[in-house]
């Protein structure tokens, strides 16, 4: 079943285009991803941290979530524009980086299935009742784990984000009228140290 442009507009890029009234938009890009985008894109974040931000910490956290969100994007985005160039894989959402006098924020939006979207409330839902050493116990084992065969990574994405952040993850995940997929909305906050 094919989404018309404006189904998509109002589920992955109208609640990030709210950020830019309320927050500094340091980077903001909604388009196909691979990996080229996401180097790409880290030289933007890594070249604002190192001017912006005096912690080599927060600047480590920042862009590790950084990178998990994107290749999330690249992995599981669900969408019939997905393009193949090779061994290339193009996947479609936005992302968007935003700072105000609290905290950085990094926000992704894109399509998911039925199947992923399921999954993805259950593992965040989980993570938002975990401590923090919790997290870091969890990730532990998961860096000795085999992925399942669902993973297309290492499994450990979603509990690095978690490991990472200053509060817990927020996401919301919104059913697209007349299709199968939804809206997958995530959000890493992290306070200003």
């Amino acid at each position: 079943m094919k989404i018309n442009d404006l189904q998509v507009k109002e589920a992955i890029l109208l609640p990030l285009f709210t950020l830019q009234r309320q927050s500094a938009v340091e980077l903001f890009y909604t388009g196909y991803f691979s990996q080229q985008h996401i180097v790409s894109m880290g030289d933007v974040i890594r070249c604002w941290l190192d001017k912006n931000e005096a912690s080599s910490a927060m600047r480590r956290k920042l862009f590790s979530v950084f990178i998990e969100m994107g290749q999330n994007i690249v992995r599981y985005s669900s969408d019939e524009r997905f393009l193949c160039t090779g061994q290339d894989e193009l996947r479609f959402g936005s992302l968007c980086f935003h700072t105000d006098r609290m905290n950085y924020y990094l926000e992704t939006a894109n399509l998911v299935g039925p199947e992923a979207s399921s999954l993805l409330s259950t593992n965040l839902e989980v993570l938002r009742t975990m401590s923090q050493a919790e997290i870091r116990n969890a990730w532990k084992q998961g860096l000795r784990s085999e992925a399942p065969a669902t993973s297309k990574g290492a499994n450990i994405g979603l509990l690095t984000m978690a490991r990472d952040t200053s509060e817990p993850l927020e996401y919301r995940i919104q059913p697209l009228a007349a299709s199968s997929l939804s809206a997958f909305h995530l959000k890493a906050t992290f306070c200003h140290e």
